[in-house]
């Protein structure tokens, strides 16, 4: 599957389970059954707790997956995609680093 493709289902399955809600303190309720559907898929990953309770999603290659990072504004202020597909931001385990949007 590739990227784009990940990043899709991962929305997908993010709008079915939310069904309009916020994704805020959702992290391990989405990402816990998305990583069994994405290993069914044949996309390996590994669920991760960052040290201040978030939970998103490593692929093989180092990248994450966060299917709630809408529920963050990024140093600087923009909010975040609601499906992150990307390097770790290295604010994510930063103290002070995850800010609610």
């Amino acid at each position: 599957m590739e990227q784009a493709d990940i990043k899709r289902f991962a929305l997908g399955f993010r709008q079915g389970l939310l069904g309009g809600r916020s994704s805020c303190d959702m992290c391990f309720a989405i990402c816990a059954p998305l990583q069994t559907l994405l290993s069914l898929e044949g996309v390996e990953t590994k669920l991760v707790e960052g040290k201040f309770g978030h939970y998103w999603l490593e692929l093989p290659d180092g990248q994450i997956l966060d299917p709630t990072a809408d529920q963050f504004i990024r140093p600087g202020g923009s909010k975040m995609p609601p499906v992150y597909l990307g390097e770790l931001p290295k604010w994510y385990n930063e103290p002070g680093g995850l800010n609610y949007a």
